[in-house]
């Protein structure tokens, strides 16, 4: 005959209901843990989508701020012909 326990149950239908209890709180557990991931998951693609529109936005300022300093750079270079070209007229003028 098989044991029993002081309760009068079979010593393996008290082992099975603490598996089925440990069973059913392991089980909550990941479904926990699963829909935190997932919310982490939803937060990543979020933040990716953040981070690209960020990365479009400072390489389309960058852009024009190279554009502009290319500008300034020609007009600084036609400034200074244009202002030594009477400056050179005038030294050659006055001196003799």
């Amino acid at each position: 005959m098989r044991e029993r326990t002081k309760t009068g149950r079979h010593p393996s239908l008290a082992t099975k209901r603490k598996f089925q209890q440990e069973l059913a709180v392991l089980e909550a557990e990941v479904k926990a843990r699963t829909a935190q991931i997932d919310e982490l998951d939803k937060l990543l693609a979020i933040k990716k989508e953040q981070a690209a529109a960020i990365r479009k936005m400072l390489l389309e300022v960058l852009d024009a701020t190279l554009v502009a300093e290319g500008r300034k750079q020609w007009m600084f270079l036609a400034l200074g012909v244009v202002a030594s070209i009477p400056v050179g007229v005038a030294i050659n003028l006055l001196v003799p």
